[in-house]
């Protein structure tokens, strides 16, 4: 990935970062805390892939790409959380 698309990403992720925190404190509802782990993993990683891509967790993995992979589950807990989310609302509206 070029250096310019991966500060693209930075900037799009750190945005969404700082908008779901700020909605999550407004709103006082934990299901923003998933989405602000989300992007701040992927904040951190993409910041370290652009800063420091040769930093290495262990012999064969940067510290990137752990970051980036640890955003999968947090990912997985949001949308799911979205899932019952919108399925509830759905419910409520049907009764």
């Amino acid at each position: 990935m070029t250096p310019l698309l991966t500060a693209a990403l930075l900037v799009v992720f750190l945005v969404h970062l700082i908008a779901f925190a700020v909605l999550g404190v407004r709103r006082r509802q934990g299901y923003y805390a998933a989405l602000v782990v989300t992007f701040a993993l992927l904040t951190a990683a993409t910041g370290l892939q652009l800063l420091a891509p040769d930093l290495m967790a262990t012999r064969d993995t940067e510290w990137h790409a752990v970051l980036r992979w640890a955003a999968w589950p947090a990912a997985g807990v949001s949308i799911a959380w979205t899932l019952l989310r919108v399925r509830a609302r759905y419910r409520a509206r049907r009764a």
